[in-house]
C-alpha cells in the first residue's frame, strides 16, 4: 500500500495510523507540545524527525531532546537543525535540506512560537512585530516551504499548524492581545491553505491546545498564582493537559486516519470553549 494513497475498507486501523516511512519536521521540536509531538511520530513508526530549533542558543537542548528520542526509537533517523522560522528564506533552505538530506517530506508540524501578554497599551511595537513575525509569518513562510517541496517532488504531503485556543476566545485575566491575534490568524489561515492547497494533495489542519502542562505554563503559574483556580473552573475538565495528551491528536492528522480531513482546527482544552 502506498503512503500516499487514502486507505481502502480493508486497511487495517492499524495501518491507518503509522507513519512508518514517513518524514516529519517539526518546528520548535526541541521543547514542550513540539517534543511530545516528536516522541509521538517516532512511536508511531516514523522513518525520520526533523527536529527545528530557533538558534545556537538552544542547540544543547534540540540535541539533548534528539539523543533522547535515537535511545528510544533507533529505528528512526533524527536530525536537529538551526532556523529562525520567521526569516522566509532561512525556513526555505533548512526545509529543503531537509527534504533533500532525508530524500523525502510527507508531515509538517508548524509548531514554533512566542508567547506575550504584554498589555495593549504599554505594549512596544518591537514586541507586537516579534511575536507576529513568528507567530504568523514564521507559520506562513514553514507552511509555504513545505508546500513546494511537495508540490514540486508530486507527492501529497501533511502541514499541520499548532494554534491556540486563544485563537478562538480571549482568556482571563492575562493580557494576550497580540498573541491571541496572532493565532486568531493561524487557525483562519488553516482553512485558507486548505481549499487553495487540496488540487496538490496537500491537507492542511491545525489543532488548539488549552492549558497544557508545559514550560509556559508554568511561567503562567508563576506570574498569576492567584488565578490557577479560576482557570480550572472555567475549564470542565477541572485540570491542566498533560503535553503527552496531545500526541494522538498530532498522530492522527499526519497518518492515513486522516485522509478525509483538511481545513479542521482540533481544539483540545478539556471542554474550556464550551462555555
Amino acid at each position: 500500500m502506498s503512503l500516499h494513497t487514502a486507505p481502502t475498507e480493508s486497511t487495517p486501523l492499524s495501518a491507518m495510523f503509522s507513519l512508518q516511512g514517513k518524514v516529519c519536521l517539526i518546528t520548535g521540536g526541541n521543547r514542550g507540545i513540539g517534543y511530545a509531538i516528536a516522541q509521538g511520530y517516532a512511536e508511531a513508526g516514523a522513518a525520520g524527525l526533523a527536529i527545528i530549533h530557533s538558534s545556537s542558543k538552544t542547540s544543547s537542548i534540540a540535541e539533548a531532546r534528539a539523543d533522547e528520542l535515537r535511545a528510544a526509537w533507533p529505528s528512526t533517523e533524527v536530525a536537529v537543525y538551526a532556523c529562525d522560522v520567521s526569516d522566509p528564506v532561512a525556513i526555505e533552505t533548512t526545509t529543503n535540506r531537509v527534504a533533500a538530506e532525508f530524500g523525502r517530506l510527507d508531515v509538517v508540524v508548524v509548531n514554533a512560537g512566542l508567547y506575550s501578554d504584554a498589555k495593549a497599551l504599554d505594549m512596544a511595537p518591537e514586541e507586537a512585530q516579534k511575536v507576529t513575525a513568528v507567530n504568523y509569518f514564521g507559520a506562513l513562510y514553514t507552511a509555504q516551504a513545505a508546500a513546494r517541496v511537495m508540490r514540486a517532488n508530486g507527492t501529497p504531503g501533511k502541514i499541520i499548524f499548532t494554534a491556540s485556543i486563544n485563537g478562538h476566545m480571549i482568556l482571563r485575566p492575562q493580557r494576550e492581545s497580540i498573541y491571541s491575534a496572532s493565532k486568531a490568524a493561524v487557525c483562519h489561515l488553516t482553512r485558507a491553505l486548505a481549499v487553495e492547497w487540496a488540487e496538490y494533495n496537500i491537507q492542511v489542519n491545525a489543532v488548539s491546545p488549552g492549558y497544557i502542562d508545559t514550560e509556559m505554563n508554568d511561567i503562567m503559574i508563576e506570574k498569576y498564582p492567584d488565578q490557577v483556580g479560576n482557570w480550572l473552573k472555567d475549564c470542565p475538565a477541572g485540570r491542566f493537559c498533560k503535553v503527552w495528551e496531545l500526541k494522538g491528536v498530532y498522530v492522527f492528522l499526519a497518518s492515513q486516519a486522516s485522509s478525509y480531513v483538511t481545513g479542521a482546527d482540533y481544539v483540545v482544552d478539556g471542554g474550556h470553549t464550551c462555555h
